[in-house]
Formats: C-alpha cells, sequence, structure tokens
C-alpha cells in the first residue's frame, strides 16, 4: 500500500490531501478529512518519505540524507608495533570530531598491554616512556573510544581495516563497531585515478601536505583531516551534498541493490535514524523472517544494501527474501538489547536461527541491586531501569518535567526497600536484621518470599542477564545508583530527583553512588 501512495503522489506535481488519497489510492469513498488523514497517517507510519506540509497536503521528500556540512565525522588513526612473533598489536589511538569542518573534540590514549606483551614489542623511548606513566589497558581504550565517537561517520586513511582490528578487540564482548564507514583511500583511487601506490604519504605529497616523519597517531591524524577537508571540498564540486552521497561514492564497480522488488527504496534508508533501535525484515507474505538490533538504525539497515562487493552470505539471504522492514528507536543500546531478545522470542524468525547466535556473557559479580538511567526514545524523558537480584527487572519511563515521583517511590519500595515487611533493608544491610535467615541463597529467589523460591520466566532471567552483562561492559560510561550502598529509600529517591533535575546532558554526566 506504502508504494501505491508513494507512485500516486510522484505522479502528481502538487501536494496531494488526504481525501484524495484515501479516494484515489485506498478506495474509500465519503471519509470525513480527520479520518482520512488517519487513515494514511496509519499506512505511511515510520517511513519518511512521506511528508505533511504546513496546507496538511502529502507530498514526497524527493532527496533524503544528511548535508555534509551537519554531519558529524569522527577521523581515527592507530598506531600497531609488530611483535617477535610477527603479531601487530595497537599500541595507540587518536581521533578528531569535526563537524561544520571544525575540530569539536579530540582523544589519545596509548596502551599498555599485559606483562608477557610488552617485552615483545620493540617499542620507541617515547612510547614506551608514555606508556609507563599513562598506558590503559587495551579493553578500556577501545570502549572509551567508542564512548567518544558516538554515532559520528568514522573517517580514516584504510578505515575498514582499523575497524576490523578495533572489533577484534570487542569480541569478548560479542559487539562491534556499527558507525558508517568512510575511507580515504577509496576516496582517492576514485577522485585522483593516477595516483598509482595511493599511500597516505602519498596522498599528502599530492595534495602538498606535509609527509609524516614520524609515526605518531597525533601526526597522522592531522593528515587525515587535511586529505579529508580536501576530499569534501573536491566532492562538493562535483555536486555531492550529503554523507550517502559520498559514502555510496566511495565503492567503485560493486553490484547496486535493485530496490525495484522492495516495498521501499533508498530514499526510505536515508530517512532512517541514526538511533539505537530494533527492526524487522519481513517478506512478502508479511513474515518476520529477521530482527536485529542496532546502536545506529541508519548505519545498521543500510549495511544490507550497500558495498554489495563485501557482501556475505548470511546478507544475500536477506536480501533474497525481504520486502518491508519495519524499525523501532529505543532509547539505548541497552533498551534495544532487550526488545530485540522478546521479538525472537515472539516471532523466532527462521533468518536469526541461521544466521550467528551470539552467547550472552554469564552474570557478574560486583553490582547486583542498582537503579540505571539512561535515555529514552520520547523527547525529554528518560527510562529507568530496575535490577534487583532475584526479582524481574522493571522500566519506567519518566518526562524530565513532570516526573510521577510517587510511582518511582512505589517501585523502589518493591523493588528494594519494602518498607512494611522488611523494615527498610537492604541486603548489604541484612546481616544486621533479624530477618537475615530470610533472604534467599538461590539468585533467582526473591528477597520478600521468606525462602520460597520465586519462578522468574526465560525471558525474565534472560532480561536480567542481557542487562547485567551490558552494564558490566559499559559500566565506566552509564549513569546509575548502586543500591546497596546508597543507604535507604529517601537518599535513593533524593539522587534521582537531583539527577533528573540537573541540566547536564547524559553523556557528559556521570553519576553513580558506589
Amino acid at each position: 500500500m506504502r508504494d501505491k501512495l508513494y507512485a500516486y503522489l510522484k505522479s502528481q506535481k502538487t501536494g496531494v490531501t488526504s481525501n484524495e488519497l484515501v479516494e484515489q489510492v485506498l478506495k474509500i469513498k465519503g471519509s470525513p478529512p480527520v479520518i482520512s488523514e488517519k487513515l494514511i497517517c496509519t499506512a505511511i507510519e515510520g517511513d519518511r518519505r512521506f511528508a505533511l506540509d504546513e496546507h496538511r497536503l502529502w507530498r514526497i521528500v524527493e532527496k533524503g540524507g544528511i548535508p555534509l556540512s551537519e554531519a558529524e565525522f569522527a577521523l581515527i588513526s592507530l598506531l600497531t608495533i609488530e611483535r617477535i612473533d610477527k603479531l601487530r598489536v595497537i599500541v595507540e589511538i587518536s581521533a578528531q570530531k569535526l563537524k561544520g569542518g571544525k575540530i569539536t573534540e579530540r582523544f589519545h590514549t596509548v596502551i599498555n598491554h599485559s606483562s608477557s606483551v610488552i617485552p615483545s614489542l620493540q617499542l620507541p623511548a617515547d612510547i614506551a616512556q608514555e606508556i609507563k606513566e599513562c598506558g590503559v589497558p587495551i579493553e578500556r581504550a577501545v570502549r572509551s573510544l567508542l564512548n567518544f565517537i558516538g554515532d559520528a561517520v568514522l573517517v580514516g586513511y584504510d578505515i575498514h581495516s582499523l575497524i576490523n582490528q578495533l572489533n577484534l578487540i570487542l569480541q569478548k564482548s560479542n559487539e562491534d563497531i556499527e558507525n558508517s564507514l568512510l575511507c580515504l583511500k577509496h576516496l582517492t583511487k576514485r577522485l585522483i585515478p593516477d595516483l598509482y601506490q595511493k599511500s597516505l604519504n602519498e596522498a599528502a605529497s599530492f595534495l602538498k601536505l606535509p609527509i609524516i616523519d614520524v609515526q605518531r597517531t597525533e601526526n597522522e591524524i592531522c593528515t587525515i583531516a587535511e586529505i579529508f577537508s580536501r576530499y569534501v571540498e573536491l566532492l562538493k564540486k562535483e555536486g555531492f551534498g550529503t554523507v550517502e552521497e559520498i559514502l555510496e561514492f566511495q565503492y567503485p564497480n560493486i553490484e547496486y541493490v535493485d530496490f525495484r522488488k522492495y516495498a521501499f527504496d533508498k530514499n526510505f534508508l536515508w530517512a532512517i535514524p541514526q538511533k539505537p533501535g530494533v527492526y524487522k525484515i519481513k517478506n512478502k507474505g508479511g513474515e518476520v523472517i529477521y530482527v536485529g538490533k542496532a546502536k545506529n538504525l541508519k548505519s545498521r539497515v543500510s549495511s544490507y544494501f550497500c558495498n554489495t562487493a563485501d557482501r556475505v552470505e548470511k546478507v544475500a539471504d536477506i536480501l533474497n527474501n525481504v520486502y518491508t522492514i519495519e524499525y523501532e528507536e529505543t532509547g539505548s543500546e541497552l533498551a534495544a538489547l532487550m526488545k530485540e531478545f522478546r521479538l525472537i522470542k515472539q516471532y523466532q524468525p527462521k533468518l536469526n536461527q541461521q544466521l550467528e547466535v551470539h552467547e550472552r556473557a554469564v552474570r557478574y559479580g560486583n553490582l547486583k541491586n542498582f537503579v540505571l538511567i539512561l535515555p529514552s526514545s520520547a523527547e525529554m524523558s528518560l527510562d529507568l531501569f530496575f535490577l534487583r537480584e532475584g526479582l524481574p527487572l522493571q522500566q519506567y519511563e519518566i518526562l524530565k518535567e513532570a516526573v510521577n515521583f510517587s510511582e518511582v517511590e512505589r517501585i523502589l519500595d518493591s523493588m528494594y526497600f519494602n518498607t512494611v515487611g522488611m523494615n527498610c533493608c537492604l541486603p548489604t544491610q541484612a546481616k544486621d536484621n533479624e530477618n537475615f535467615n530470610n533472604f534467599p541463597k538461590n539468585p533467582y529467589e526473591s528477597p520478600f518470599s521468606k525462602g520460597e523460591l520465586m519462578e522468574l520466566t526465560d525471558v525474565e532471567i534472560g532480561e536480567i542477564d542481557i542487562a547485567l552483562s551490558w552494564v558490566d561492559t559499559n559500566k565506566d560510561y552509564i549513569n546509575y545508583i548502586n543500591v546497596d550502598t546508597v543507604g535507604n529509600k529517601d537518599r535513593c529517591l533524593k539522587l534521582l530527583k537531583d539527577y533528573i533535575h540537573d541540566e547536564e546532558t547524559l553523556q557528559k554526566k556521570h553519576f553513580r553512588v558506589k
């Protein structure tokens, strides 16, 4: 139906009323204007190819994509050193964020590998000294980089090789980098075809830029920034105005996807938001054949239809069966993970069974009872996740300007404090309480059941494990209150109120009580 609406609108030179679309496309006569508009809104929900203008006329959004001037880019450089056994390890990472052609933030770190790795590296004296003074473990360095880059388009001279190295580090936590990738090496081949070797220094020399004589990432990142700036100007002169256009341009001689067999086109992909969320891929019969989650919906969903030279079999299976795609934004990656888990349980899509299934990490031991504070998909709202060992996870969305604190207090009571039955005691405080023997020894036993086992469903247990695993991986970059150490309900409630009313952004404020 969306395709029919799209085709009809595309055939019209001016905007079209909801009534006309209902009569001509839906074949419904005599519908009141308000009902007609609701019908059309329902029919095209989530499809950003359609726009309703100020005169209540429907129009087609002809050109999607993010203008280059509004896009955020993150330039990345890695320094690797060869070990005695010829394997290469990352010892330094630098990055810069750019928006509107200006540097907005910088990132730099050196890696302190284990004592078994360091002796096998022949490190330059300056790097060795810096590592000794301020080096960090590789997992922490990569996690810090992920926090820095956010949703930016990633730019590097050989960016795909670079991201593959970083993804190897992330394999332990079953993650990978989902951002869109812009490869300066590919762009060099397209923009300067006569340049033979096309190395970073050769591209710099051709553009009359300084040659890198000291191999440090901070030097390389400056050269990358200069080359990228020059290429953007060349691309603009060639008529490229959006991120999506240059992402597509960088790959020569690839097999482009034929969108005519799908119920959507490239504009639909370009309009997908760069937000966390889940997506459902359906076949022509309406069956859900694949469910996925993404930190960046736009990048992940679009990746199935771009750069088909690198396409693997699993993507080919999706392309051969997909007809429609539906997506839903979530406020955070955790919410997306949990939504994906529930949808897979609900639909049991056949391609999810055939493709990779990531094992969930086991529960960890330090943080057990806490309130997690994350962004919500709704504007000016937050998601609160209440986790208590032995109880089902609870999620509650709050509007920052109109918080229902009575409901928050009720959840705190029922999850942690149980002021009626347990005299406000917390698990870590229970040893001094006469009811200590009533606290469960089984990890899935209710703390309020006086020793009786609380039956949790597989879905509830799965949600708890997903949340604990995700928090353990991201605990240095998220906001939470550790209820075990907070003291009492009033203190916990005050901390929540302080956080909710704080003007600082979630990305900048690290609000924890450990």
